[in-house]
């Protein structure tokens, strides 16, 4: 995507343990290390395991110009009270990415493109239910390429740190299992 005009509002939803956050900090890692302008605004409560998180990032070519995303491009919603809570945020034409482990069925949006995705059961399927994260992320790139699968993997060599290496490979694959299952979803994402 070099050359091109780049400007994608990003919300991530679920509750705390799903990983929102770190899946919002690899895209903003990925999309500053292939030199473009980002926003990352984690939001969570006190009681952050259990209790509703969500993070914007805002992936562009030029300067970014607030950091409010008040109706994004693209949302990946891992579970039912972050869809019931974030679905009319989303830019009409935008892009649903659904955790379909834990919600049944989209939005009433016919304006709007659904990509489900098992991510939770393609995690469990790779040995760790904690990368459901990765799934979605990776199932997102797929459809919406703001940064390069290669530029994720990148950041999660330099967001692991000491003590974490040993995730770098299911993360990986999680990655690719996620856009595999893009690539083979019959939903309306493109």
């Amino acid at each position: 995507m070099s050359g091109e005009r780049l400007h994608h509002e990003v919300l991530i939803a679920g509750f705390g343990g799903q990983g929102v956050v770190l899946a919002g900090l690899l895209l903003a890692n990925a999309a500053l290390a292939e030199g473009r302008e980002v926003v990352w605004a984690p939001s969570y409560g006190p009681e952050m395991r259990g209790g509703p998180v969500h993070c914007t990032v805002i992936v562009a070519s030029e300067r970014i110009g607030s950091p409010e995303v008040s109706l994004a491009d693209s949302l990946l919603i891992m579970d039912r009270a972050s869809l019931d809570r974030f679905a009319k945020r989303v830019k009409p034409g935008g892009l649903f990415v659904l955790n379909s482990s834990l919600v049944e069925a989209g939005p009433d949006n016919d304006t709007c493109k659904m990509l489900p995705v098992p991510a939770l059961d393609a995690a469990e399927n790779l040995g760790n239910r904690q990368v459901a994260n990765v799934v979605m992320l990776g199932a997102f790139l797929e459809r919406r390429p703001i940064v390069s699968p290669e530029s994720v993997r990148g950041a999660m060599r330099v967001l692991a740190g000491r003590g974490y290496e040993n995730l770098i490979g299911v993360n990986e694959r999680a990655l690719a299992r996620g856009q595999e299952l893009a690539r083979e979803s019959c939903g309306d994402g493109e």
